[in-house]
């Protein structure tokens, strides 16, 4: 073995220190695929790994991507030295972190990164254990593998067998990349990593031999700001205001926008820590391009955040951003963007032209036709038909453009459906003519569209529910004209455990949005009583919906009584505004609150659906301010709370999630007093 590695000469070398790991390039799939090597991209931190035998004792030393120690924390990795043995080796690997499902979480590992106290490590280790993923040898038993190609150096590093219970050699394949990427995306992965095979290990390289593809896009991006939050985190933190390095160094720090998904209580509390200590008065930012808001808190630049984003607007901004972690294996200083070019790359339509529409589309266009378009999408073929058709004749909207609309919302939307069952409304012939609802998914679906089997009653038996988890499955049901998309209340893995409770507020004539209003403040007015969080969308319409997030252990049996329980005293307060029975003869003039949707058979139109109203509206979330001013307009001046496409593309890209919290918010529900009633 090491005659193959050293043909001319057997001296042994010293081991090297303090190695920096070569690095990809973002790119896609060779075209070519004779002489690469295709593995799975991991989601975690990079580390080194050294591992001496020497007397009088042997070490070990797990360095970051910034050649920081930070073997302490992850103990589990200790015992690889004895799988070692007397061998002398440098591995080069990712410390990844799974979740419930088995899947690599960076949110997950962010609770190991930064704790410091043995008792801390040690517990922590218990309950979030990693896997070292060990894809590269750099050194073995007193030679430098570096110059080896990447080929010959996976033979090696695969004949040491390590396998062990926090650390493996993961497959790799030679060929087969397309159906690889495909797979990663249909299980959630982040992408996947080419390697030439006769490629040299070039430390602290980005080369080209190394290429990653990636089903979403994710960046390193420095924290150059922060602004303040709005109603459920008012004197909180809203967005993170972000940049990053151009390649060259000369322009300083550039604006990226703002960031203001994917936190959690406890990283909101710990980011507030972190910026406190950094506050400046000036921008860090260069005065060129897009300016961050007027009302930005400025602080040093030297926290790292890792980003995903769906792509970038041609003003150079991040489009759909949500925040995975803090980084602390990479300087602040080094952060460019990593993409072909050393800049953000202007997406193409099929003609070749470079656009906003264009670059609201994260597919490729193969192959197109009169009557049909071809695509591929996160590993997926799919036949797009009928792109010119018009599904709103008031407007002229097509189902090319309805298309265009859920593709550059999902990663807004997906987040909503993801793992529950979806009942599609469909229009095949536009919103004037005839529907259906359709629970069991289509039988001619693609195989890779994934179905949730639920107990429908006798009648119809257990019906597979259409699960729509993923950026083509989403496109997939667009195609089918699926202008509605309405979600179960559970997930398919607990469907008799709703994660949230729901008032759908419907105005009679010639009650409208202003009663509305009124009556969602009122349901907002209860739960704040009891210390609970509630959050609001429009219907798509007049009507508005309120949802107070659960995300805990509990029932319709527990949920729906408590709803209608709320309506009947609303009703009670309020008899010229609110009824809570469906009977025709008393809603004119009232505004029903309809409290039967929390039920298992049961579907709600999800946020950011679009509507089969005269001209395209959308479920649009709310803030509690805008319902405050529509309570208190004139009637006559009201106007509908729904937003069409282009201004809810607008306002997310603006505020971000709005209704994040009815996914990550956990309260439960207090219970009621004597009889149907609160006891109040």
């Amino acid at each position: 073995m090491i005659d193959r590695m050293s043909p001319t000469t057997n001296a042994r070398e010293a081991m090297p220190e303090h190695l920096a790991p070569m690095l990809a390039s973002s790119g896609h799939l060779p075209g070519d695929e004779q002489g690469w090597a295709f593995e799975v991209k991991w989601d975690g931190v990079r580390a080194l790994l050294y591992w001496s035998s020497g007397h009088p004792a042997p070490t070990m030393r797990v360095e970051s991507r910034n050649r920081k120690e930070i073997g302490a924390r992850y103990p589990e990795l200790h015992a690889l030295g004895r799988q070692l043995g007397e061998h002398d080796a440098v591995l080069d690997g990712e410390i990844v972190a799974f979740d419930e499902r088995g899947l690599p979480s960076f949110e997950r590992l962010q609770k190991r990164m930064h704790l410091t106290s043995e008792s801390a490590v040690a517990r922590a280790a218990r309950e979030i254990p990693v896997t070292y993923a060990i894809f590269d040898l750099l050194y073995l038993d007193g030679h430098p593998t570096i110059e080896l190609p990447y080929g010959q150096r996976r033979e090696l590093l695969e004949g040491l067998r390590l396998k062990g219970p926090a650390w493996q050699v993961p497959a790799q394949r030679v060929g087969g990349a397309t159906e690889l990427l495909a797979a990663t995306a249909e299980q959630g992965l982040e992408g996947v990593i080419a390697k030439r095979l006769d490629s040299p290990y070039r430390p602290g390289e980005r080369s080209g031999e190394w290429v990653k593809i990636k089903n979403v896009h994710r960046q390193e991006l420095v924290i150059g700001g922060w602004l303040p939050g709005k109603e459920g985190r008012s004197g909180r933190l809203g967005a993170l205001l972000v940049g990053y390095h151009e390649n060259d160094g000369s322009q300083g720090l550039r604006y990226a926008g703002r960031v203001g998904t994917g936190f959690d209580e406890q990283e909101l509390r710990r980011l507030a820590g972190e910026l406190e200590t950094r506050g400046r008065r000036g921008s860090p930012f260069a005065r060129q391009g897009v300016q961050p808001p007027r009302e930005a808190r400025f602080v040093e630049p030297e926290l790292v955040a890792e980003i995903e984003f769906s792509g970038w607007t041609r003003d150079r901004i991040l489009r759909h951003s949500s925040y995975k972690g803090l980084r602390i294996d990479k300087p602040a200083e080094e952060v460019t963007v990593e993409v072909e070019g050393g800049g953000p790359r202007p997406e193409r339509n099929a003609a070749g032209e470079v656009g906003p529409a264009a670059a609201e589309r994260p597919y490729e266009i193969v192959h197109t036709t009169k009557r049909h378009v071809e695509i591929e999408v996160r590993g997926r073929r799919l036949r797009l038909s009928n792109r010119d058709k018009v599904l709103y004749p008031e407007a002229g909207f097509t189902k090319g453009e309805l298309i265009d609309y859920y593709t550059a919302i999902a990663p807004f939307l997906l987040p909503h459906l993801a793992g529950r069952p979806v009942t599609l409304k469909r229009y095949p012939d536009g919103v004037k003519e005839e529907y259906f609802y359709e629970k069991r998914c289509p039988t001619h679906r693609p195989e890779w569209v994934k179905t949730a089997p639920v107990w429908s009653g006798r009648q119809a038996g257990t019906i597979d529910y259409c699960l729509i988890d993923d950026l083509p499955t989403l496109i997939w049901v667009a195609n089918l004209a699926a202008i509605e998309l309405h979600p179960s209340l559970a997930r398919a893995d607990a469907l008799q455990t709703p994660t949230t409770l729901v008032f759908d507020l419907d105005p009679g004539e010639p009650a409208g949005v202003r009663e509305c209003c009124r009556v969602a403040l009122s349901i907002k007015e209860i739960f704040d009583a009891f210390g609970l969080r509630s959050l609001v969308k429009s219907s798509g319409s007049k009507g508005l919906q309120v949802y107070v997030p659960l995300n805990t252990e509990t029932s319709y049996e527990r949920t729906k009584p408590f709803a209608r329980a709320v309506a009947e005293l609303l009703e009670k307060q309020h008899p010229k505004l609110v009824v809570s029975r469906m009977t025709k003869s008393l809603r004119p003039g009232r505004v029903l609150i309809d409290w039967s949707q929390n039920d298992p058979h049961k579907t709600t139109v999800s946020v950011y659906s679009l509507r089969a109203t005269a001209t395209p509206l959308i479920s649009t979330p709310l803030d509690w301010e805008e319902v405050g001013l529509g309570s208190r307009r004139r009637r006559g001046r009201e106007q509908p709370l729904s937003l069409a496409p282009k201004g809810l593309l607008r306002r997310v890209e603006r505020d971000g999630d709005l209704f994040a919290g009815v996914l990550g918010v956990a309260q439960s529900l207090p219970e009621l007093g004597g009889g149907s009633g609160f006891g109040v």
